[in-house]
């Protein structure tokens, strides 16, 4: 685990062993869209908080956006590889003080705003072909002394540190429609490179353990979850792939 310094990145993320537990495993609960900012009405003094999802905007209130933000993971939950959870997005939100946070959670999952999936599953392979990952920051690279390392950030300034496997999905995940397609492309290069290591060559076991190692990505702000879609249609991508 890497520590934090002036020019060291927060912490060190590797796929998470708990995205690979099997079928039955715990869902975890995820944040879908991007966050734009606050918008305050012109007509009135309501402010609100937007969430771009899709081709959707979605005008949050201080508590939906609060629950909707606390999705995105806890960094006790990422360094000791908790799965984050409905349960545990709910404790947390009630411990903060918030209301009627059970409904908050089913408003948001209607929207689609929040998505329960669970690993190694059906389930799991939908949420894949049905969304996308989108980097929000710049790829580093790795360094010398620590090569198995790849740093995502700003210039002079690392965020956090993660492994190759997570590195390869997260930088190709601005070239495909959805993170499905996207553990076939990372696949198909390592294929191509001659790689033997089944966490590249396998796109199940890259998507899974992937999947576990989001929330790293989404508190880090390194990324963000969005619905696979293409602006000329305006709306969500059939998933009538066959691969």
């Amino acid at each position: 685990m890497a520590t934090e310094t002036a020019d060291r990145p927060r912490q060190a993320v590797q796929p998470a062993p708990h995205a690979s537990g099997g079928e039955g495993g715990e869902r975890l609960l995820f944040p879908v869209g991007h966050h734009v900012g606050a918008q305050h009405r012109v007509e009135s003094d309501e402010v609100v908080e937007q969430v771009r999802r899709g081709a959707t905007f979605h005008d949050l209130t201080s508590q939906e956006y609060a629950v909707w933000t606390l999705a995105h993971g806890s960094p006790e939950a990422v360094k000791n590889e908790v799965p984050w959870t409905r349960q545990a997005v709910e404790e947390l939100a009630r411990v903060a003080g918030l209301t009627a946070v059970y409904e908050v959670v089913d408003k948001l999952m209607e929207t689609g705003l929040l998505v329960e999936v669970r690993p190694a599953t059906d389930e799991a392979l939908a949420f894949a072909k049905a969304h996308r990952v989108v980097p929000l920051m710049l790829g580093l690279g790795n360094t010398a002394d620590e090569p198995w390392l790849f740093g995502i950030g700003f210039l002079g300034q690392p965020i956090l540190q993660v492994t190759h496997p997570i590195y390869d999905v997260w930088q190709w995940s601005s070239m495909d429609d959805t993170l499905w397609a996207t553990c076939l492309s990372a696949v198909d290069v390592a294929s191509r490179a001659k790689s033997t290591d089944p966490e590249s060559t396998d796109p199940t076991k890259l998507f899974t353990g992937f999947l576990g190692s989001i929330h790293a990505l989404l508190l880090g702000k390194a990324a963000c979850l969005d619905i696979g879609f293409r602006i000329g249609a305006a709306q969500s991508l059939d998933d009538g792939r066959e691969d």
